[in-house]
Order: structure tokens, then sequence, then C-alpha cells
């Protein structure tokens, strides 16, 4: 695959950088998958702009909804927090103490600053180690890091189109990180040189 780093210069090509301001879609629609179809506030295909109705209502963008992103720069943005706040080129985009600040867990052990830090994830990274964090949204997004392992999981689904009450995308979370997880896992023991022969 090719480095998300490298690739990712056709974001800024198109004139703007990876966040959401606004209520007019800043990326071009065809490039947007749609959510749900809204029959009792908007009464539209919701498509292009924040599904949360009330991140909506306050003009899109609020601190629980309303950010937009590619695989690509959450693939980014997952590897600047785990190498402490310093970007794909060695510059430093964000203080390693705020880093730390935000994924800290909480005294109950289960809640970081805007992170799911449960050992578990509640159930849903459960193959990943206990230091793992991340976040899921309810139209069926996730990003979870796992420091022990250097590894983070973007997944990116559409469980809200056409209707929320579609199926939970709780299982297919939970495989694809133990996918992830046990990827890792073959991946370095091959790198210390044992992993099995063919057989």
């Amino acid at each position: 695959a090719a480095d998300a780093d490298a690739a990712a210069g056709g974001d800024e090509a198109r004139g703007r950088a990876s966040s959401f301001t606004g209520s007019e879609p800043w990326w071009p629609l065809e490039g947007i998958a749609p959510t749900e179809v809204d029959t009792v506030y908007r009464h539209a295909h919701v498509h292009g702009v924040v599904h949360d109705e009330n991140a909506y209502a306050i003009g899109g963008v609020s601190g629980h909804a309303g950010l937009f992103s590619t695989a690509r720069d959450l693939a980014r943005f997952a590897r600047m927090l785990m190498r402490g706040g310093v970007g794909p080129d060695g510059e430093r985009l964000v203080g390693a103490e705020t880093v730390a600040a935000f994924t800290r867990r909480d005294a109950a052990g289960d809640r970081a600053l805007g992170w799911d830090a449960a050992p578990g994830g509640a159930g849903i990274a459960a193959a990943l180690s206990p230091e793992s964090w991340g976040h899921t949204g309810f139209t069926g997004t996730s990003l979870w890091m796992d420091p022990a392992r250097e590894l983070f999981v973007v997944l990116l689904t559409n469980r809200v189109n056409p209707t929320r009450s579609g199926p939970s995308v709780t299982p297919l979370r939970r495989a694809v990180h133990r996918w992830a997880a046990e990827a890792a896992d073959r991946a370095d023991r091959a790198g210390a040189g044992d992993a099995p022969g063919p057989g």
C-alpha cells in the first residue's frame, strides 16, 4: 500500500485542510457518502453536511459531532497522536504534553478527553492492548490507537444509510480490530525472526 503521508498531498491541492466549517460541503458530493434519509428534521437525504441533528442546528460543528475526514487524513492524525504530536515531516504539530493530557485515562480508567479509554474499548477493541484508546461515531465510524503495538485502526462505515434502524456495526468493529491486532502480531513475529516457516 502507498504510504499515507506521502500520498496525502492531494487533499491540500483541493484547497482545504482536513477540517469542515460552515454548512456547505468542502469536498465534491460524489466523494462523500450520504447518511440517513431524515424524515423528521431536515426532510432530505443527508449528504455532505453533519448527520447529527444538534450539531446541524448550531451551524454544523460542535464538540461532539461535525468533523468530516478521509481515511487517509485520519491515518495521518492517528500517526501524529501516536508520535506524541509530531507530524509526518518531523514537525511538531501538537505539544507532547497536550497529547498526553488528552489521552490520559480519568480516575475511573475508562475515559480520556474525547476518547474511550476503557481497556478493550467496552468490548469493541478487546483484541487490542489495555493501553489502547479510540473513538466511535454514531454513523459507524471509528478510530482506535494501540500504542503498545504501534497500531491504529480507521474504520469508516455508513450504518445509517438509509436509516438509523440498520444493524449494529459493533460485531464488524470487533472483527476488524481483531484482524488488525493479529496482523500486527504476525508482522512483529516475522520481524523478530521467530515467525513459523513454510510447512
